[in-house]
């Protein structure tokens, strides 16, 4: 947690003290408004498995005189195969605009062969393998920050275990699901599917945990105060730092036009900052 304190402090008043940001906010974005605004175009593409989902999207800043940090980001959708790494190109689009390299990882989800426990984590973990092993010079593969949206929040978190020895320097959970055994308890589409992932290997419902299990030792958590998707409760993680979004919904965080996404961005530069520039609030 070596700068995440002081951080929080910092970003105050991005959250409660800018009047103009809160003000800009009409209604949180919907899935359908993140989709239009996610056209951005990977600069490259790597395989890690032989099955269709088993592929990375590389998105590679222009001028940077310097390998870039790495932001491996993982997508949500309930992990459910009908949500696909597409509604995540707009958030790659933005961070790789202030500086950042950006991995969008696909991996095998429900409905798909494989899916599930625990195919669907040893998917994760093969694509930050790969990551991390690949000398191309594209990006600096010791500065690798893992975020997850929603579901891939839950697997973000489960993939940091210490255990697993993944080259991971921090843990950025956004509208992320820390306790998916209270998720699958509820009655809605996503919370259903919650449920199934767990019946895939119903004897392992400890392990594929996050409240469960040993964790990476600087997860940050934010979530919009408008989420009518995942819960506040879901924030309840021991020794995690959490951050509340005044007024943003649950894609808000991922669109890079809402001042949600500029709080995350603003966030990640405080974790790379001697090695991204700080870019303006305004």
């Amino acid at each position: 947690m070596r700068r995440i304190h002081i951080l929080l402090l910092s970003l105050v008043f991005l959250v409660f003290g800018s009047a103009s940001a809160s003000e800009s906010l009409a209604q949180p974005v919907t899935f359908q408004a993140l989709l239009e605004r996610s056209t951005a175009s990977p600069d490259s593409m790597v395989r890690y498995g032989g099955e269709e989902p088993q592929f990375i999207e590389l998105y590679i800043p222009a001028a940077a005189n310097t390998p870039p940090p790495l932001i491996v980001y993982l997508h949500g959708g309930c992990w459910l195969n009908s949500f696909a790494v597409d509604h995540a190109r707009g958030f790659a689009e933005g961070a790789r605009n202030a500086g950042f390299a950006v991995a969008l990882v696909e991996y095998r989800r429900l409905d798909d062969e494989g899916g599930g426990w625990p195919g669907t984590l040893n998917d994760i973990e093969r694509a930050i393998e790969a990551l991390a092993g690949n000398q191309s010079g594209d990006y600096n593969a010791e500065q690798i920050t893992l975020v997850g949206h929603s579901a891939g929040g839950h697997l973000a978190l489960l993939a940091s275990q210490p255990e697993r020895s993944l080259p991971i320097n921090a843990v950025v959970g956004l509208a992320a699901i820390t306790d998916i055994a209270a998720y699958a308890a509820g009655e809605s589409g996503c919370q259903q599917s919650a449920a199934r992932f767990i019946a895939t290997s119903p004897s392992d419902d400890e392990a594929m945990n996050p409240v469960a299990i040993e964790r990476h030792a600087e997860v940050i958590l934010l979530r919009g105060e408008n989420d009518t998707i995942v819960g506040r409760e879901q924030l309840q993680l021991d020794n995690a730092q959490v951050i509340h979004i005044a007024e943003a919904g649950h894609f808000d965080l991922i669109h890079p036009d809402t001042p949600a996404f500029s709080l995350v961005l603003r966030l990640l530069q405080h974790l790379h900052s001697e090695h991204t520039p700080i870019v303006s609030e305004e």
